[in-house]
């Protein structure tokens, strides 16, 4: 099972996962939604598409500024994923399997 699917992460909605800085230190933040994109669940040249954001609700006591971190949550193991900011607090990262 491909852990980072739209299948596994639509359903952390809601959920907690852990944010892992460069210095080592650790977030807990909330997967506050899982946005759906275009052709997401598409075969393409033979390959299935996954693509959505996650968007993230961080701590207010912590501001990420974009780049790869590792993600954390018992039903996706640890992950290094790209992480942009966006707005209040909130953060996102996008997949998208058609790159």
């Amino acid at each position: 099972m491909n852990v980072l699917s739209w299948e596994n992460i639509s359903k952390l909605e809601g959920q907690n996962v852990m944010v892992l800085d460069g210095a080592e230190n650790e977030f807990d933040v909330m997967i506050e939604s899982v946005e759906e994109h275009d052709r997401n669940g598409e075969i393409h040249e033979g390959l299935h598409i996954e693509r959505y954001t996650i968007v993230l609700l961080g701590p207010n006591h912590a501001e990420f500024p974009q780049g790869n971190y590792i993600i954390s949550h018992p039903s996706m193991g640890q992950q290094i994923l790209y992480m942009i900011p966006r707005e209040e607090n909130r953060y996102s990262i996008t997949i998208d399997t058609t790159a």
